[in-house]
C-alpha cells in the first residue's frame, strides 16, 4: 500500500511543482517541493502500521537525511556549471549516499538532529554558486510533464521496493531521498541551463528547513499525542514557519 501511495503521490508532486514553477516561478515551485507531500504520508503509514514510536524515530532519521539532501544540492549545483546533467545526477546521488552512510552513525535526539539539519541547509545555500541571469523559459514540449512524472515513478519504485526490510532509523534517513529534487534539478538543467538550476536550488535548499520543522514536531509529539493531532500540529507549524521563511528569501 505504501509503495502504491508513493507511486501516485511523487509523480503528482512533480506535476504540481512543474506547473507552479511555470506559472509563478521557481520561488513558488521550491515552496511546493519543500512541503511533505511524499514524506508526510510515508511517515503517517509508519505510524499506523508500525506504531507512533517507530514513526517518531523515522521522523528523527528524516532530519539527519536532510544532510544528505543538502549534499546532493551542493554537489549538483557546483557540477552543473561545468558538466552534463547526467553526470551531475550521478555525482549528486553519490554524495547523498556517502553523506547518508556517515550521518547514519550519528546518534542524537530530535532537537540535536534538527539543529544539524537546519545548520547544514543554511550553510549549503551560502556555498551554492552564484548564477548568471536566467533566460525566459521557452514553451515546454508536450512530452515534458509525462516524462518527468514517469521518471519520478520509476525512481520511487526502485527505492521503495525494499523499504519494508529496513529499520526505522534507516527508513527515516532514506525518506527524504532527493527524488523530486533530482527530477526537477535534472530537467531544469537539461532544458534551461545551469543558471536556472542553481536559481531553483538556492530557493529550495533553505526551504527544506520547513520540512525539518515538520519532522522535529512529529518526533517530539508522536510519543505523547494521538497520531492525527501530532500530524496536524506538525503540518500547521511547518506552513506558518515556511511561509515566513520564503517571504524573507
Amino acid at each position: 500500500m505504501l509503495l502504491v501511495l508513493r507511486l501516485v503521490l511523487v509523480p503528482l508532486l512533480i506535476a504540481a511543482v512543474t506547473l507552479a514553477s511555470r506559472r509563478w516561478g521557481h520561488r513558488v515551485g521550491a515552496f511546493v517541493t519543500a512541503l511533505p507531500a511524499v514524506a508526510g504520508p510515508t511517515l503517517l503509514f509508519y505510524a499506523i502500521q508500525q506504531g507512533a514510536l517507530f514513526a517518531a524515530e523515522a521522523a528523527r532519521g528524516s532530519l539527519l537525511g536532510l544532510v544528505g539532501v543538502a549534499a546532493f544540492c551542493l554537489v549538483y549545483a557546483r557540477a552543473s556549471t561545468r558538466l552534463h546533467w547526467s553526470l551531475c545526477l550521478v555525482l549528486g546521488w553519490l554524495s547523498f549516499a556517502v553523506v547518508t552512510l556517515l550521518i547514519s552513525r550519528v546518534h542524537v535526539g530530535p532537537i540535536g538532529a534538527f539543529v544539524i539539519a537546519v545548520a547544514t541547509l543554511l550553510s549549503t545555500r551560502a556555498f551554492l554558486p552564484s548564477h548568471e541571469p536566467v533566460p525566459p523559459a521557452s514553451r515546454a514540449p508536450r512530452w515534458d510533464l509525462p516524462l518527468r512524472m514517469g521518471s519520478a515513478g520509476a525512481l520511487v519504485f526502485s527505492l521503495t521496493a525494499a523499504a519494508d526490510r529496513l529499520g526505522s532509523s534507516v527508513s527515516g534517513i532514506l525518506t527524504p531521498f532527493p527524488v523530486a529534487t533530482a527530477i526537477l534539478a535534472g530537467f531544469t538543467h537539461a532544458q534551461r541551463g545551469s543558471a536556472a538550476c542553481v536559481e531553483f536550488l538556492r530557493t529550495y535548499t533553505p526551504g527544506l528547513c520547513g520540512f525539518a520543522v515538520f519532522c522535529v514536531m512529529l518526533a517530539l509529539t508522536l510519543p505523547h499525542l494521538p497520531i492525527t493531532a501530532s500530524f496536524s500540529v506538525a503540518l500547521a507549524t511547518q506552513l506558518v514557519l515556511q511561509t515566513a521563511l520564503f517571504r524573507r528569501i
